[in-house]
């Protein structure tokens, strides 16, 4: 497993969207904005269960992770695994948290987020391109 260096994970605080690529039953890259967070070292993202990058991760884990400021960039390119042990509900309201605020965040989190099937992934890095 590739290691963020440290100026990776400074640029990684910033509350920036991410995209998440996944690939299709027929192949094609499925793309996807997503909130994200590093705790740990590791990236992690939250999504429902309905959603189709669940589905072709659970079918093939094989994800492109990208986050950038227009040209100051971070991808990954890796796995994606999900992280049974940890709590979805409490990842996805702190993720609300980050990118909503706090009373927004907890309001999006208890009336939509936690009524829906969530999971989080961790993204296992298989290669780290950092262009800062």
């Amino acid at each position: 497993m590739k290691k963020l260096n440290a100026e990776a994970k400074e640029f990684l605080k910033g509350t920036h969207f991410a995209k998440l690529a996944t690939v299709m039953k027929d192949g094609r890259p499925q793309l996807t904005p997503i909130w994200y967070m590093l705790e740990k070292g590791k990236l992690y993202v939250n999504t429902a269960k309905t959603r189709v990058k669940y589905m072709n991760i659970m079918r093939d884990p094989r994800i492109c992770f990208l986050v950038d400021d227009g040209y100051p960039y971070i991808m990954v390119f890796g796995r994606g695994r999900i992280a049974t042990e940890r709590d979805a509900y409490k990842d996805i309201e702190t993720l609300a948290i980050r990118y909503q605020g706090e009373a927004k965040g907890k309001k999006s989190s208890r009336d939509i987020y936690w009524k829906q099937e969530r999971v989080t992934i961790e993204i296992v890095p298989e290669k780290v391109l950092v262009s800062l």
